[in-house]
Formats: structure tokens, C-alpha cells, sequence
């Protein structure tokens, strides 16, 4: 992953994260990416959680989904955060990975309600939400990685109104991750 990352993953520098992870030196980038997915799986806990799943075209890495949740068996609402390499976006990965993200979730998982988030500017991301059936659910101003002020438009989508494409989504090992999460069985 850090191979891919270091090649870049924002375009014309727009902010798309809250942490810098995806600037400086290889070397950089690659603790960093490290740093993160270590720490996600250290302090993963039942009530709260994030998990980051690499997606692959013809088996080759191309970018991350990751899926985070605080409370889940409670409120059945998760966020989706993601990155693709530059030279991978425009394609429709980021959207073919959302989706199957969401569909998992909503038909494996029994979530009901999904939260994601893009910072002015951020076109792509837009795009990606809309595609998929999110509606505007306000604003939020968070200090972006460039360290300023900025408004990050929330998006909220309900299980029911998710534009589902015609490829199927198939997940194995649903019920083993069920028990991880600490949910009944389907």
C-alpha cells in the first residue's frame, strides 16, 4: 500500500484528509500508512471500531475502503472513509468500492445508516456519494491535513435507498466478522 501511495492520491493538493499521512518521503508515507493500520487493529473494540479493506482490480492494489463504527450493535451506523492512487482514479473504482462496502454492511452486517464526509472542493468524493444515494446532512468545519479550517460537507444514506449496480457483492466470512462485532447470528 505504501508502494501506491507514495505515487500520490490527491489531485492538485485539494485536502481530503484529516491526518497528513500522504505527504513526505516514501519512507514517510509508508510509516505512516503503517502507523495507522496498526493502530486501527490495536485498538480495535466491539463498541468502537474501523476496518480497513485494500481493494484490488486483477489482483493488483489500487487504494483502501475502510469502514468505522462507534456503538454499532446500538445504532447500526457506520462512516466510510477511502483513498485511491492517482493514477487509478476516474475509473470508477472509488465508487465500485463504496458500494460494495455499503451493500456488505447493509445486507451482512445489518447496518441501516451510512455517514460519510468530503471537504469543499473534493469533487470526486462528491461524486461518489451522489452516485450512490447519499443526501446533504449539513456541515462541519475540521482542521484538514494542510493544518486550516475547513468545511466539510456531511452525506447521509440510509440501507434502503442505496443505489445497488448490477455486479453482485460477495463477501465470505460474514458470520465469523458478525460474532467479531458482536452481533447475533444471521
Amino acid at each position: 500500500m505504501a508502494d501506491i501511495a507514495a505515487g500520490g492520491v490527491r489531485r492538485n493538493n485539494i485536502p481530503a484528509f484529516l491526518v497528513n499521512w500522504d505527504s513526505g518521503t516514501p519512507e514517510e508515507i509508508a510509516r505512516s500508512i503503517a502507523q495507522y493500520q496498526w493502530g486501527t487493529r490495536a485498538n480495535f473494540r466491539v463498541d468502537d471500531w474501523t476496518m480497513e479493506f485494500t481493494v484490488r482490480v486483477n489482483g493488483r492494489a489500487v487504494g483502501v475502503q475502510g469502514v468505522s463504527a462507534t456503538d454499532f450493535v446500538r445504532t447500526r451506523a457506520v462512516s466510510t472513509g477511502s483513498w485511491l492512487a492517482l493514477h487509478e482514479q476516474g475509473k470508477g473504482y472509488g465508487t465500485q468500492m463504496r458500494r460494495a462496502a455499503l451493500v456488505a454492511f447493509a445486507d451482512h452486517f445489518d447496518a441501516r445508516e451510512f455517514n460519510s464526509g468530503y471537504f469543499e472542493g473534493n469533487a470526486a468524493s462528491r461524486r461518489v456519494s451522489e452516485k450512490l444515494g447519499y443526501t446533504p446532512n449539513g456541515v462541519k468545519t475540521l482542521v484538514a491535513q494542510d493544518g486550516q479550517a475547513r468545511v466539510e460537507q456531511q452525506v447521509i444514506l440510509a440501507a434502503q435507498e442505496i443505489v445497488r449496480g448490477t455486479e453482485p457483492v460477495e463477501v465470505a466470512g460474514a458470520e465469523v466478522v458478525r460474532r467479531f462485532l458482536g452481533l447475533k447470528q444471521a
